[in-house]
């Protein structure tokens, strides 16, 4: 053998070892937000964990957020993230409950009580640990549900004030999930519009009242068309799946790269919850009764409180029927659960308060500690 082909052999043999130990090439990952780009998750809570993910993946992971709904809309989202044209995304079960028809029987049990820890723990807590059919539904979209919360109370807001039932009889209220039927045991007309649709409606006069969270009201520009704000909390609704995850993108993953984004999901969990749905939530209040001219309307408490206790054994039956008519095994199983994980979590609520590290620590602890991130 010539010197020269020694050589040639010994070259080729190093390059080989030094392309073998070399870093795979960071990937850049796809998160395609429908929310507007100043909405909190996009403004706040995925740009806090999206840098956290690249720094502890040494640059092996990025993501990218693209708000917006540049790449898909709420009900789009789900064949995106199938498709893997986009990596990631929001997920709302109330959109799409013929697709994950178990979630949508948790988001559909509207909770009532201003305890926004408790619900929103329970909720991860239930679609993680406690619903299998859950997580077989996710299969089959070729999807994996990360992260959750539930809302804070939802409040009426409307263009005229609304103090009573006969005042909101008649009355198109944008409405999903769960409090469709609240809405219609109260004579109203709930129009069944998602978050961003509404904005048009309230426009064009085809909503007169908008029924969900403060926050919505600055974040959507609703408070540009309606002023009046029925003081009278009427339940929370979740779980969001703030990063539903392609499949594929999720198997390729290292266990390593699984744990440290069970670790952002447990943060986003939490941040919404509390840092939106509760501290900005009241600060965002008060600013449009500065900025807008909210009005606050006493409502008749005893008649909005005999409408929940109507409503409460309509809503499990209602929502036991849905979840069968679509093939959930056992929806009156995942609604108990939730329940029951709602008094464990009361319990834990009262340590954490408004803490978000302390609350993300908790549903780390009580939650993603507990599962097998290859069989979610």
């Amino acid at each position: 053998m010539t010197i020269k082909r020694v050589f040639s052999i010994a070259a080729s043999a190093l390059a080989g070892a030094l392309v073998a130990s070399s870093p795979a090439p960071a990937e850049e990952l796809i998160y395609g937000s429908w929310l507007p780009a100043g909405e909190y998750i996009n403004r706040v809570s995925l740009p806090k964990v999206f840098a956290t993910i690249a720094k502890d993946t040494n640059g092996a992971i990025t993501w990218k957020l693209v708000p917006g709904g540049q790449l898909a809309d709420p009900k789009a989202t789900f064949e995106a993230v199938k498709s893997g044209l986009m990596a990631g995304g929001m997920g709302i079960s109330s959109y799409v409950p013929n697709l994950i028809p178990s979630l949508n029987t948790i988001y559909s049990t509207v909770i009532f009580g201003d305890d926004v820890v408790a619900a929103s723990g329970a909720a991860v807590e239930t679609a993680t640990l406690n619903c299998p059919s859950c997580i077989a539904e996710y299969k089959k979209i070729n999807a994996v549900a990360l992260s959750g919360w539930t809302s804070s109370p939802y409040y009426l807001t409307c263009r005229e004030p609304v103090r009573s039932l006969a005042d909101l009889k008649g009355k198109r209220v944008r409405a999903t999930a769960g409090y469709v039927e609240l809405l219609r045991l109260a004579d109203a007309v709930p129009v069944a519009a998602t978050l961003v649709e509404a904005v048009g409606l309230l426009q064009r006069g085809g909503l007169e009242c908008q029924f969900g969270v403060y926050g919505w009201l600055k974040i959507f520009g609703y408070a540009d068309f309606i002023k009046n704000v029925t003081d009278h909390p009427l339940g929370m609704t979740g779980p969001p799946i703030g990063m539903m995850l392609n499949r594929d993108v999720w198997n390729k993953m290292t266990p390593e790269q699984k744990k440290i984004h069970l670790k952002a999901a447990s943060y986003v969990s939490a941040d919404l919850a509390l840092g939106q749905f509760v501290i900005e939530n009241d600060e965002i209040f008060k600013e449009l009764q500065r900025t807008k001219g909210l009005s606050i309307v006493k409502a008749n408490k005893q008649e909005f409180d005999a409408l929940v206790s109507k409503y409460e054994p309509v809503m499990r039956q209602r929502n036991i029927d849905n979840a069968k008519q679509f093939g959930v095994p056992d929806p009156a199983a995942i609604i108990d659960a939730y329940a029951a994980a709602r008094k464990k979590w009361a319990v834990l609520s009262k340590g954490i308060g408004r803490d978000i590290d302390k609350f993300a620590a908790a549903i780390q602890r009580e939650i993603y500690d507990k599962v097998d991130p290859n069989k979610m």
